[in-house]
């Protein structure tokens, strides 16, 4: 079994890929995921990249409060650990719009 492997998510035309090393103990694959919150990645079209761990968000909806429960979360594939966030609230444009006075 190989000791690494790497994955390429592909979303709203951008991608992030994301290197899973073989743990012995366990005889699985961990994935080395990017911390969004430390270095923030949007798509081309503004969407920010999210882990579905990330919390905090002022627009999260449901009672966990996490991206991943969140219905503007989306990913490539069902069970994803990273995706994109599609609120319009939290696109790259608007995150650097000035408020009007």
């Amino acid at each position: 079994m190989s000791d690494i492997k790497k994955r390429v998510y592909c979303l709203d035309g951008d991608n992030v890929e994301v290197t899973f090393v073989f743990d012995a103990e366990t005889e699985m694959h961990f994935g080395e995921f990017p911390d969004f919150s430390e270095t923030p990645k949007f798509t081309p079209g503004g969407r920010p990249w999210v882990n579905v761990t990330n919390e905090g968000c002022p627009y999260a909806e449901d009672e966990y409060g996490d991206c991943g429960s969140c219905k503007y979360f989306r990913c490539e594939h069902p069970g994803d650990l990273i995706g994109i966030c599609e609120n319009d609230n939290l696109r790259k444009e608007k995150a650097y719009e000035k408020p009007e006075n």
